[in-house]
């Protein structure tokens, strides 16, 4: 098989060399090495085209959009000018360590049902200090492939597991069978997992061959407990990416008529997870727009199996939209 790598790099100039000397210098060297700059206001385009210049041996395209097309234009273009069958992808401040691609490559060969393979990752900070792990397996200590054809209602696609993209090698059939990433989708993880699974199957392999860097602009998920509209911001996007994965299955399904697979519980699935980040997202938007929350919590209970399940799920947001900001920061102090 042979390997593309992609790099997608914004503003990376304090860890794009690390990330770069990564790739390059993998046991099992990948065939092409594609880098992405999309539009960085810092010196990381330079840094990238001294990289290539003091490595002319490495097979290296450097790719400069001329305006910001965020990550899923940046990976159309990527995917677009890919000539391996798998890819394996990192963004501009992670680093693979030097077996990654080898160890995946492997795997995948072995098995040939798995349309991408998804391993652990260490987290490291600013300077590279190892902080914690991603535990994107959940815990296992065997690979595990999963599927749709299996997915009980109710449950998350990735049953408590994490798509981390920087952690996956996926096969190029993932990017190439379906239509490219909407405009404004954030982060290519969970929709390739999707996509994966529907093809086939998303393997876990419980060992870290990636370091997964967390730093100062990270958004989290939240707690629950803070509000504001960049966190409602965070929300939509969240459910712009389930809307994102609903295209592809609908896709997928046009196109395999025949297919025994019928993705049926994972759709209620994600009608369901996206009704839950509506609701969050009214929760966090300026002001107390009871209007907007209650029509989310509509939605909500229309696809929630059952009314315990809508109570479980709706409370929080509540609380959090009419508690105070100053209060909500105070009790989460004692949580």
């Amino acid at each position: 098989m042979k390997a593309t790598g992609i790099i997608l790099a914004y503003k990376h100039e304090q860890f794009i060399l690390e990330a770069l000397t990564a790739i390059a210098m993998q046991t099992r060297p990948a065939d092409e090495i594609i880098v992405v700059d999309d539009a960085s206001p810092d010196g990381t385009p330079a840094l990238i085209e001294a990289f290539i210049r003091e490595h002319p041996a490495l097979p290296i395209r450097f790719l400069r959009n001329p305006s910001n097309l965020g990550v899923s234009g940046s990976y159309a273009r990527a995917v677009a000018a890919a000539r391996g069958d798998v890819i394996l992808g990192a963004a501009g401040d992670d680093v693979s360590m030097p077996e990654r691609l080898e160890r995946c490559l492997d795997y995948l060969a072995m098995r040939p049902t798995a349309f991408g393979v998804i391993t652990d990752a260490e987290i490291i900070d600013d300077v590279s200090r190892t902080v914690g792990r991603l535990d994107n397996c959940a815990g296992a200590s065997q690979p595990m492939s999963l599927g749709l054809d299996d997915l009980p209602p109710g449950e998350h696609f990735l049953r408590g597991r994490s798509s981390c993209g920087a952690a996956a090698v996926y096969r190029v059939d993932v990017f190439r069978e379906f239509s490219p990433l909407r405009a404004g989708i954030y982060a290519e993880d969970d929709p390739a997992a999707f996509r994966a699974m529907l093809l086939g199957g998303c393997d876990f392999l419980p060992i870290a061959l990636t370091r997964w860097r967390r730093h100062g602009n990270n958004l989290s998920h939240g707690t629950g407990l803070s509000r504001g509209p960049e966190m409602a911001i965070h929300y939509r996007r969240c459910e712009a990416m389930i809307d994102q994965m609903l295209s592809d299955a609908s896709e997928w399904v046009t196109k395999h008529p025949q297919a025994s697979l019928r993705p049926e519980n994972a759709l209620a699935n994600l009608r369901l997870q996206k009704a839950k980040w509506s609701l969050w997202a009214a929760a966090h938007e300026a002001g107390v727009n009871m209007s907007g929350f209650l029509a989310s919590a509509s939605q909500l209970r229309a696809h929630s199996p059952t009314k315990t399940e809508f109570l479980a799920q709706s409370w929080r947001p509540l609380v959090g939209m009419l508690t105070p900001y100053a209060i909500q920061r105070f009790l989460a102090r004692y949580r």
